[in-house]
């Protein structure tokens, strides 16, 4: 190593013990444009991405650096830290192997490749290394907690509870494991059980966000809308996140006669297509009212009545006094002392209309009928609420035509939907949800699984038929089959968790009997 390499490299360090990660950073860029290869100096980098949260950019130079640098368990594992962060599971379990190689009794190693296991979807190989794990630590209360959660995710849920209660007896004042024992019991149903371990989650930590977000879900699944509007306001903290324009949203506290408010969305599309109902009751406070909402919802929601201006999440922000994120309306404007406003609220266009009736035109059978088996991937409940076009085929015998919603058909899905008759692909046209508020205007009826077209055509008073798993979101209540949130939606539950045949049973039957003569 030259002296001019290890002057700076000492200079870096002492930048790094003070904590002054900004300072470093360009004496380690030094180092590289001298050597391009000098480890030290990518793996200083690596922790600097690291602090800034950068997980991919550390990941790279963690790689870059252990191909510089003399292997020890502890590189490995930081890397493999850094590539599971940045969602790079399978190169964090070579990482974790290559661990084990130089450390075989590393019971965190195990864990974080059961961990990542898991977020691949190869739940067996998760529990192989957390069994593995447990036979070296058996009083390692983390372990039986991931356990659990691998069980729940292989649907072997009464052991995944059992998992907890275990973790729970290792470690009593793990709030964590209440909180998991909370959600797993709630997602069978065990109402009083769940509400109760998230109280004791919250008697060992009053304030842990995972505890009170699934509390206050409990809550509004159970109509209890006081408690869960007021408590949902810590699904901010339950990950670490802020609203995007601040962490004081105005929840109702000050008048806003004369000020501007931005109301902006949060979530999900359906989300923001049901909570902008609250949009027109902020009229009343006298305030400016502009709503930032997604890009493809942006000409469905234009001019949206009570709203000063709506802009798109890619247009710039123009001043404001105050902001709240959509989902936080209910709770600032006391929604829970009024009836919800379920009126239809949304417009389609009528030349989008028309272009639709044009090309829909001629269908036989004429009672055309609107599907989206499933939504988006990337949606936290995806494996439980969306289906596979094939599992829909008793439907498609009725005698109506079938016109398609889902705008990006899954590789598993498109054989069958290419080889089905009376389905209409609709995809090429759908490219804001404008286009797909006017083609859902001009069908007869709308059956869907829970994702935004249900939300859109409820929307719009659309009939819509909504297919639901044993355990739905919150906002679908219990053991109900109409909707509190639209008037014109007929709700189909699972019976069992994971019975889809009941319900296109239920449907099929329902269907008939809609198509039938007057």
């Amino acid at each position: 190593m030259s002296s001019s390499i290890a002057a700076l490299l000492q200079a870096a360090q002492q930048h790094f013990r003070a904590g002054r990660y900004d300072s470093a950073e360009p004496l380690l860029h030094e180092i590289l444009a001298i050597d391009a290869a000098q480890g030290d100096a990518l793996e200083g980098l690596a922790y600097v991405a690291a602090h800034r949260r950068d997980a991919a950019l550390a990941a790279d130079y963690f790689d870059r650096a252990l191909a510089a640098l003399p292997p020890s368990p502890e590189r490995f594992a930081n890397a493999a830290a850094a590539h599971r962060a940045a969602g790079r599971h399978a190169r964090a379990i070579d990482l974790l192997a290559r661990l084990l190689e130089l450390a075989p009794r590393s019971v965190d190693a195990l864990l974080a490749a059961g961990r990542s296991y898991s977020e691949l979807g190869q739940y067996e190989q998760a529990l192989d290394v957390l069994t593995r794990a447990r036979a070296l630590n058996p009083r390692a209360w983390q372990i039986p907690y991931n356990i659990g959660r691998t069980l729940g995710l292989l649907g072997r849920f009464d052991d995944e509870i059992a998992q907890y209660r275990q973790a729970i007896e290792l470690k009593p004042d793990s709030a964590a494991a209440y909180v998991n024992l909370g959600v797993a019991l709630r997602d069978q149903r065990r109402f009083d059980e769940a509400l109760r371990a998230f109280k004791k989650a919250l008697q060992i930590a009053p304030n842990d966000a995972g505890a009170r977000t699934n509390r206050a879900q409990t809550n509004l699944l159970l109509g209890e809308y006081e408690h869960g509007w007021r408590e949902y306001e810590w699904r901010w903290l339950d990950g670490g996140q802020q609203p995007e324009f601040g962490e004081r949203p105005w929840l109702g506290e000050v008048p806003l006669d004369g000020k501007t408010l931005l109301v902006h969305s949060e979530q999900g599309f359906g989300d923001t297509l049901q909570f902008v109902r609250y949009v027109p009751w902020l009229a009343a406070t006298g305030a400016r009212i502009v709503l930032r909402v997604q890009d493809p919802l942006l000409p469905l929601l234009k001019g949206f009545p009570g709203t000063d201006r709506v802009i798109g999440a890619s247009e710039d922000v123009p001043p404001f006094d105050h902001h709240c994120p959509l989902m936080s309306l209910p709770h600032a404007l006391g929604a829970h002392r009024h009836p919800i406003p379920a009126e239809p609220y949304l417009q389609a266009d009528d030349l989008l209309r028309e272009r639709w009736r044009q090309r829909l035109a001629g269908a036989r059978p004429p009672v055309r009928v609107g599907i989206a088996w499933s939504g988006s991937r990337t949606h936290v409940n995806d494996r439980a609420r969306s289906m596979a076009l094939a599992d829909w085929a008793p439907l498609f015998d009725a005698g109506a035509s079938f016109v398609s919603l889902v705008k990006e058909v899954r590789e598993g899905d498109q054989a069958t939907l290419a080889n089905t008759a009376h389905i209409a692909e609709a995809a090429g046209g759908l490219q804001t949800f404008a286009d797909t508020a006017a083609l859902i205007a001009e069908l007869d009826l709308v059956i869907c699984v829970d994702t935004a077209v249900a939300h859109l055509a409820g929307a719009l008073g659309k009939p819509v038929w909504v297919l639901l798993p044993y355990m739905p979101d919150w906002r679908w209540l219990l053991d109900r089959s109409d909707s509190a949130w639209y008037p014109s939606a007929r709700l189909f539950r699972q019976p069992a968790r994971g019975d889809w045949t009941s319900v296109i049973s239920e449907v099929r039957a329902a269907l008939e009997s809609f198509l039938a003569p007057a």
